[in-house]
C-alpha cells in the first residue's frame, strides 16, 4: 500500500522538496489541493508542471492533484491533464476522495 504527503499551499514551489519532505515522513506519494499549486503551475509555459514531473520520474513517485475545475485552465493546460490522467505517475481529480483513493492503490 502507498502512502501519501500532502503539500500544503503556505511551502515554496521546489519539487525537489516536495519528493524529501514525502520520504522524510515515509510516504512515496504527494498530493496537492490546487491552492498548492501555484498560478504558473497552469501555464505550461513557465515549465513548473514539466519540472515536477521530471522530479517525480527520476525519484519514482506518484503524485495526485485535486483540481475541481479543469475547463478554467488553458486548452493546453486541460490536453495536459489528459494526457496525465491516462498514466500512473500524475493524475489530476476533482475530489478529494477519488485523489487519495488513487494515491493508495497498490
Amino acid at each position: 500500500m502507498h502512502t501519501y504527503y500532502e503539500i500544503r499551499p503556505t511551502l515554496p514551489f521546489d519539487p525537489t522538496a516536495f519528493i524529501q519532505a514525502g520520504a522524510e515522513n515515509n510516504a512515496d506519494c504527494l498530493l496537492f489541493d490546487q491552492d498548492a499549486l501555484p498560478p504558473e503551475f497552469f501555464d505550461l509555459s513557465s515549465g513548473l508542471a514539466g519540472e515536477l514531473l521530471h522530479r517525480l520520474s527520476i525519484y519514482q513517485s506518484r503524485m495526485a492533484a485535486v483540481v475541481p475545475e479543469l475547463t478554467v485552465h488553458s486548452a493546453n493546460f486541460q490536453a495536459f491533464a489528459r494526457e496525465a490522467n491516462r498514466g500512473d505517475q500524475f493524475r489530476f481529480f476533482s475530489t478529494r476522495e477519488e485523489a487519495i483513493d488513487w494515491l493508495e492503490q497498490p
